[in-house]
């Protein structure tokens, strides 16, 4: 199985964390205990469609990067469900070093990735800011939870335009690698 046939499950993570920014944005005055519920949804679904992303690119030898991708996604949600009231706590590093680790993750399938690959450069972009947001959230753990949502709606809407970018190039280079082959 390749990636480019499956190109939707990347679509998918990137709809669903734009969904995420708009509603962070939007929803004014929601507490503390629906942030928690909706940044626990977003990892676990974010988590499971990377999985499925990653196993339907067995074919490509490093689809293990996005498996790799997709558990930390879903250690943290989980890590968020099962200790809500800690959570509270630890957003703030649970978030760093999520992002940290999963651009990691997403800068290092961008350089094994092959030159041909449609789209590594917006993945390897999102790798690095993800990486930087981890970071300035670490150095500055003190930030409010205002500027902290806000942090987090505008990573998953560079993340989420970035995947549904990167889905359409990929669906894009197997449309063009189909009409060549017939």
């Amino acid at each position: 199985m390749n990636l480019t046939k499956h190109w939707w499950a990347i679509l998918i993570r990137g709809i669903v964390a734009v969904a995420l920014a708009i509603l962070l944005v939007t929803a004014t005055g929601f507490t503390l205990n629906v942030l928690i519920i909706i940044l626990g949804l977003y990892l676990l679904l974010d988590g499971l469609l990377a999985i499925i992303a990653s196993l339907a690119a067995t074919g490509h030898k490093n689809w293990w990067v996005l498996l790799l991708e997709g558990i930390v996604s879903l250690a943290a949600g989980i890590a968020v469900f099962a200790w809500p009231a800690l959570t509270l706590l630890i957003l703030v590093y649970l978030v760093a070093i999520w992002a940290i680790i999963t651009g990691i993750f997403e800068f290092v399938a961008s350089i094994v990735a092959s030159w041909a690959s449609p789209g590594k450069i917006f993945i390897g972009a999102v790798g690095v800011l993800s990486v930087i947001l981890g970071t300035i959230i670490l150095i500055y753990p003190l930030i409010s939870l205002m500027a902290m949502i806000w942090l987090i709606a505008i990573y998953a809407l560079v993340i989420g335009l970035a995947l549904i970018i990167f889905s359409f190039k990929i669906k894009a280079g197997n449309a063009n690698t189909e009409s060549i082959t017939q």
